[in-house]
Protein backbone atom coordinates (compact mmCIF):
# COMPACT_ATOMS: atom_id res chain seq x y z
CA UNK A 1 0.00 0.00 0.00
CA UNK A 2 1.64 3.25 -1.16
CA UNK A 3 -0.48 5.60 0.93
CA UNK A 4 0.80 7.57 3.92
CA UNK A 5 -1.06 5.17 6.22
CA UNK A 6 0.46 2.15 4.45
CA UNK A 7 3.96 3.61 4.70
CA UNK A 8 3.49 4.39 8.41
CA UNK A 9 2.20 0.88 8.99
CA UNK A 10 5.21 -0.63 7.17
CA UNK A 11 7.59 1.60 9.15
CA UNK A 12 5.94 0.51 12.40
CA UNK A 13 6.28 -3.16 11.45
CA UNK A 14 9.93 -2.66 10.49
CA UNK A 15 10.54 -0.88 13.80
CA UNK A 16 9.00 -3.82 15.72
CA UNK A 17 11.20 -6.30 13.82
CA UNK A 18 14.34 -4.28 14.59
CA UNK A 19 13.41 -4.00 18.29
CA UNK A 20 12.68 -7.74 18.48
CA UNK A 21 16.00 -8.60 16.81
CA UNK A 22 17.86 -6.27 19.19
CA UNK A 23 16.21 -7.88 22.22
CA UNK A 24 17.14 -11.35 20.98
CA UNK A 25 20.74 -10.26 20.41
CA UNK A 26 20.94 -8.78 23.92
CA UNK A 27 19.44 -11.97 25.38
CA UNK A 28 21.98 -14.13 23.54
CA UNK A 29 24.83 -11.91 24.78
CA UNK A 30 23.51 -12.17 28.35
CA UNK A 31 23.34 -15.97 28.08
CA UNK A 32 26.95 -16.08 26.82
CA UNK A 33 28.03 -13.91 29.77
CA UNK A 34 26.21 -16.24 32.22
CA UNK A 35 28.26 -19.28 31.20
CA UNK A 36 31.59 -18.10 32.67
CA UNK A 37 29.74 -17.10 35.85
CA UNK A 38 28.27 -20.61 36.08
CA UNK A 39 31.71 -22.12 35.48
CA UNK A 40 32.96 -20.17 38.50
CA UNK A 41 30.00 -21.35 40.59
CA UNK A 42 30.56 -24.98 39.56
CA UNK A 43 34.26 -24.75 40.42
CA UNK A 44 33.46 -23.11 43.77
CA UNK A 45 31.11 -25.95 44.68
CA UNK A 46 33.69 -28.51 43.52
CA UNK A 47 36.29 -26.94 45.85
CA UNK A 48 33.82 -26.88 48.76
CA UNK A 49 32.29 -30.30 48.10
CA UNK A 50 33.52 -31.78 51.39
CA UNK A 51 31.90 -28.98 53.41
CA UNK A 52 28.19 -28.80 54.31
CA UNK A 53 26.14 -27.00 51.66
CA UNK A 54 23.56 -24.42 52.66
CA UNK A 55 21.98 -23.93 49.25
CA UNK A 56 20.21 -20.68 50.21
CA UNK A 57 23.45 -19.11 51.49
CA UNK A 58 25.44 -20.42 48.50
CA UNK A 59 22.85 -18.97 46.09
CA UNK A 60 22.83 -15.62 47.91
CA UNK A 61 26.62 -15.54 47.77
CA UNK A 62 26.32 -15.70 43.98
CA UNK A 63 23.48 -13.19 43.73
CA UNK A 64 20.57 -15.46 42.89
CA UNK A 65 17.71 -17.36 44.45
CA UNK A 66 18.12 -21.05 45.36
CA UNK A 67 15.65 -22.01 42.61
CA UNK A 68 17.57 -20.03 39.98
CA UNK A 69 20.88 -21.47 41.15
CA UNK A 70 19.46 -25.01 41.07
CA UNK A 71 18.02 -24.51 37.56
CA UNK A 72 21.14 -22.91 36.09
CA UNK A 73 23.48 -25.34 37.83
CA UNK A 74 21.49 -28.30 36.53
CA UNK A 75 21.58 -26.88 32.99
CA UNK A 76 25.35 -26.43 33.25
CA UNK A 77 26.30 -29.77 34.85
CA UNK A 78 23.36 -32.12 34.37
CA UNK A 79 23.06 -32.48 38.15
CA UNK A 80 21.43 -30.36 40.85
CA UNK A 81 23.94 -28.84 43.31
CA UNK A 82 23.40 -31.40 46.10
CA UNK A 83 23.74 -34.36 43.68
CA UNK A 84 26.86 -32.75 42.20
CA UNK A 85 28.30 -32.38 45.69
CA UNK A 86 27.54 -36.01 46.53
CA UNK A 87 29.13 -37.17 43.25
CA UNK A 88 32.29 -35.18 44.09
CA UNK A 89 32.32 -36.69 47.58
CA UNK A 90 31.96 -40.23 46.23
CA UNK A 91 34.75 -39.61 43.70
CA UNK A 92 37.03 -38.44 46.51
CA UNK A 93 36.02 -41.45 48.62
CA UNK A 94 37.01 -43.77 45.77
CA UNK A 95 40.39 -42.08 45.56
CA UNK A 96 40.90 -42.42 49.32
CA UNK A 97 39.80 -46.06 49.32
CA UNK A 98 42.17 -46.92 46.48
CA UNK A 99 45.22 -45.04 47.80
CA UNK A 100 45.08 -45.11 51.62
CA UNK A 101 44.64 -47.53 54.50
CA UNK A 102 42.10 -45.27 56.25
CA UNK A 103 39.19 -47.08 57.86
CA UNK A 104 35.81 -46.84 56.14
CA UNK A 105 34.54 -44.68 59.03
CA UNK A 106 37.48 -42.29 58.57
CA UNK A 107 36.92 -42.07 54.81
CA UNK A 108 33.24 -41.27 55.44
CA UNK A 109 34.23 -38.47 57.85
CA UNK A 110 36.89 -37.15 55.45
CA UNK A 111 34.28 -36.64 52.73
CA UNK A 112 31.87 -34.91 55.10
CA UNK A 113 29.56 -37.80 56.00
CA UNK A 114 29.45 -38.51 59.72
CA UNK A 115 27.43 -41.72 59.41
CA UNK A 116 29.57 -44.56 58.00
CA UNK A 117 26.47 -46.73 57.44
CA UNK A 118 24.87 -44.02 55.31
CA UNK A 119 28.17 -43.61 53.45
CA UNK A 120 28.37 -47.36 52.77
CA UNK A 121 24.76 -47.50 51.58
CA UNK A 122 25.13 -44.51 49.23
CA UNK A 123 28.48 -45.78 47.98
CA UNK A 124 26.99 -49.21 47.22
CA UNK A 125 23.98 -47.67 45.43
CA UNK A 126 26.23 -45.56 43.22
CA UNK A 127 29.18 -47.88 42.63
CA UNK A 128 27.53 -51.30 42.75
CA UNK A 129 29.82 -52.56 45.50
CA UNK A 130 30.64 -51.79 49.11
CA UNK A 131 33.56 -49.51 50.00
CA UNK A 132 35.44 -52.57 51.27
CA UNK A 133 34.89 -54.44 47.98
CA UNK A 134 35.92 -51.37 46.01
CA UNK A 135 39.14 -51.10 48.00
CA UNK A 136 39.94 -54.78 47.43
CA UNK A 137 39.35 -54.38 43.68
CA UNK A 138 41.14 -51.10 43.04
CA UNK A 139 43.92 -50.90 45.62
CA UNK A 140 46.83 -48.72 44.30
CA UNK A 141 49.57 -48.66 46.92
Amino acid sequence: DDTHLGQASAALMLHRIVISAARQAIGAADRRQERPAMAVIVETLRRRAMQPLDLAAFAAEHGMSPATLRRRFTLETGLPPKAFQLRARMDHAKQLLATTDEKIEAVAAMIGLDDPFYFSRVFHEREGCSPREFRARYRRM
